[in-house]
């Protein structure tokens, strides 16, 4: 277990979800909606956006549990109370834009964060070196790589991954319409309305429900050899996919070994 990467993943999961709410909280404010600034949600202080149960999620998915695999950061933060009736452009509209903040912008950071890494100067000459370190790791990972950069640079360039990965992980998880993810918020604003008060009426099961897909599942996958079929992993996996493209590198193959 890579203790660096487990602290590393949590703290770019900390730093992702404190962003991700209080782009929704902005979105609502530029609606016309004041009551998130006024409940302190505009904020970038992490003790306001964090929530309980998501966080210890993404405590636990830190070590790679149970995911069996590599570490990320997953996991969902305290959902932005708005006043519907406040937007200008209607409660149903307003509701879905304000939803939809919160992935889009995370989507944009994380894009951003792998640029950022693939801008990083002399980035591109560990290119040179993935196949002649393939298959070492801790020290003899960093002996290896030291010949194309320093140690600190590879440990700034490993954050930034990780950060990159989180972000769209963060963005992908919340499109899963189960409150309190904000595919929740979207999927009732665009029902209609009988239908849409049924769905509300499921809302006190579906952190249970969220719980079940990323735990009891993946143990159950685990336990009956079936790990690869665990829908974090993919999430995951999908992540550090698109992360890599934009960084145009094949740096995610060993990034979590330094």
């Amino acid at each position: 277990m890579n203790t660096l990467v487990v602290v590393e993943t949590f703290l770019a999961f900390v730093i992702a979800v404190t962003l991700h709410e209080a782009a929704h909280a902005a979105m609502a404010w530029l609606l016309g909606d004041g009551s998130s600034w006024a409940a302190g949600r505009l904020s970038l202080n992490p003790r306001r956006q964090m929530a309980a149960i998501g966080t210890i999620v993404a405590i636990t998915l830190s070590f790679g549990i149970p995911l069996g695999v590599l570490p990320v950061g997953l996991g969902w933060g305290k959902p932005v109370e708005v006043d519907t009736r406040r937007l200008r452009v209607g409660p149903d509209a307003g509701m879905f834009i304000v939803a939809l903040a919160g992935p889009v912008f995370s989507l944009l950071m994380g894009f951003l964060f792998a640029v950022i890494l693939r801008l990083m100067p002399g980035y591109q000459t560990l290119t040179q070196f993935a196949a002649r370190c393939d298959g070492a790791t801790g020290s003899l990972l960093q002996s290896c790589l030291g010949h194309a950069q320093p140690v600190w640079q590879l440990r700034i360039e490993q954050f930034l991954f990780v950060l990159a990965v989180t972000n769209i992980v963060l963005a992908v998880v919340n499109i899963i319409p189960l409150h309190p993810l904000d595919g929740y918020n979207m999927l009732f604003a665009l029902l209609p309305n009988a239908p849409a008060v049924r769905f509300r009426d499921l809302q006190p099961y579906m952190e249970g429900i969220l719980l079940v897909i990323f735990f009891l599942i993946p143990y159950i996958l685990e336990l009956i050899g079936l790990g690869i079929l665990n829908p974090g992993y993919w999430i995951a996996y999908l992540a550090q996919i698109i992360t890599g493209g934009i960084a145009g590198h094949v740096y995610p193959a060993f990034i979590y070994a330094l």
